[in-house]
């Protein structure tokens, strides 16, 4: 799932001027991820993956690191 974190980098990481992040590194604490920015990552990830996202899983600990949500996406295209 490259594409997340292709998304990631270049749509909302320029903010905090990061060209790289960790698949573990919290993305919340480092800046990189805020409410709005998880509300676009969620409209991308419905859009290119095909998933709903309840607004019950659009928590901290499913948006904290790129590892979870890859897990949240993959758990959803099940």
């Amino acid at each position: 799932m490259a594409g997340i974190r292709e998304f990631v980098l270049e749509r909302l990481a320029p903010a905090t001027g990061r060209t790289q992040l960790a698949d573990d590194e919290d993305l919340i604490d480092s800046g990189v991820l805020d409410s709005l920015g998880i509300f676009q990552l969620v409209a991308f990830l419905e859009e290119q993956y095909g998933v709903a996202i309840a607004d019950t899983e659009i928590t901290p600990e499913n948006f904290a690191t790129l590892e979870r949500i890859e897990q949240l996406v993959a758990a959803r295209a099940r």
